[in-house]
C-alpha cells in the first residue's frame, strides 16, 4: 500500500532557523531535510532564491504500519476432519469494534474512535457519536484535507499530525473548531492497539490473532448488504490484516485459507457462530 506523508510543514520547520542566513542557506537547510526524510534526490531549483512545497503525491514515502492481504477459498472440506479451535457469536461479534476502548467526551457526547480497513487495502478511522452512524474518514486522506465531524454542540476539526521518524507515533486529531487549545490527541498506534483489543481472541499456528466480522467499508461508506471477517495479528509492533469476504465462508462445509507464514485455517458458519478449524 502507497503511504503519503506532507512534507511542507517539515520544510518549513526544519529550514526556519536557517533563514537568517538568506534564502539560499534555507533553501539547503530544506532540501538536506527533506533528503535525509524520503532517501531520495529532489528536483534542482531553476534560481538561486526558491520556495520548496512539494505535493503530497511529489512527497511520497512508504509506511509500513500495516500489510493486508484480502484471502481466496483454497478448497472446502466436511467438518470434522480437524480440530475446532474458535466458536464465535456472529451476532454478537457483528461491528464490535465500532465502540472500541477510546471512548471520549465530545460536546457533551459520547464519542468512539477507532479504524476498519476495506477490500482496497485501504485504512479508516472510524468516527461514532452516540445515537449516530458512524462515519469513516481513510488515513491517507487525513494528511492534506481537514474533515468535519459534528458531535452533539460543536464542531470538530478531523486530520492527521505525520511523524516522519516514526510513522507508528502519527496522531489522528479532533480539534475543537471553536478552540484550538480543544484537542484530542490519538497515535495511529494507540488506535490500532485499541481495534485489537475489541476483536475475539483466537490461537492459530500457536500465534494469537483477534477476530472481527462487520459490515464492509467501500469508498468511506457502509455496505450492510455485504459483510468481512477479519483477522488481526500483531508481530514486533506489525500489524498484519487478513480480510476474508463472508460469503465465501458456507454453512455446510469448512472453506480453507492459509494466513500468516501459511498457516492453513478452516472457516464455516452454522447455527449463528463462526466456527474456526486449524490445520484442515
Amino acid at each position: 500500500m502507497t503511504r503519503v506523508i506532507t512534507a511542507a510543514a517539515l520544510v518549513l520547520a526544519l529550514a526556519a532557523p536557517r533563514a537568517v542566513a538568506g534564502p539560499e542557506a534555507a533553501a539547503a537547510g530544506a532540501e538536506r531535510a527533506l533528503q535525509v526524510a524520503f532517501a531520495q534526490p529532489l528536483p534542482q531549483p531553476a534560481g538561486k532564491n526558491w520556495r520548496t512545497y512539494l505535493p503530497v503525491a511529489q512527497a511520497g514515502a512508504q509506511m509500513s504500519w500495516f500489510s493486508l492481504s484480502v484471502l481466496a477459498q483454497l478448497g472446502a472440506e466436511a467438518p470434522g476432519a480437524s480440530a475446532q479451535v474458535g466458536d464465535l457469536d456472529l451476532a454478537t461479534l457483528l461491528n464490535k469494534q465500532l465502540k472500541s476502548p477510546l471512548k471520549y467526551s465530545l460536546g457533551g457526547k459520547d464519542v468512539w474512535v477507532s479504524g476498519a480497513f476495506d477490500r482496497s487495502e485501504n485504512a479508516y478511522v472510524s468516527i461514532l457519536v452516540d445515537g449516530s452512524e458512524p462515519v469513516f474518514f481513510n488515513v491517507k486522506g487525513l494528511l492534506d484535507k481537514e474533515e468535519s465531524v459534528r458531535a452533539g454542540a460543536n464542531t470538530y476539526k478531523l486530520y492527521l499530525a505525520p511523524n516522519v521518524i516514526n510513522q507508528m507515533k502519527s496522531e489522528i486529531i479532533l480539534e475543537n473548531a471553536a478552540d484550538e487549545d480543544d484537542k484530542t490527541r490519538i497515535t495511529l498506534k494507540k488506535m490500532l492497539d485499541a481495534v485489537s483489543a475489541s476483536g475475539a481472541a483466537v490461537t492459530i499456528g500457536g500465534l494469537p490473532y483477534k477476530v472481527f466480522y462487520t459490515d464492509d467499508v467501500k469508498n468511506g461508506r457502509v455496505d450492510k448488504t455485504k459483510k468481512t471477517f477479519t483477522f488481526i495479528l500483531t508481530e514486533n509492533g506489525q500489524f498484519h490484516v487478513f480480510m476474508i469476504p463472508a460469503d465465501l465462508v458456507p454453512g455446510d462445509r469448512i472453506a480453507v485459507f492459509k494466513m500468516f507464514r501459511d498457516a492453513r485455517v478452516g472457516l464455516m458458519q452454522k447455527d449463528g457462530k463462526l466456527k474456526i478449524h486449524e490445520n484442515p
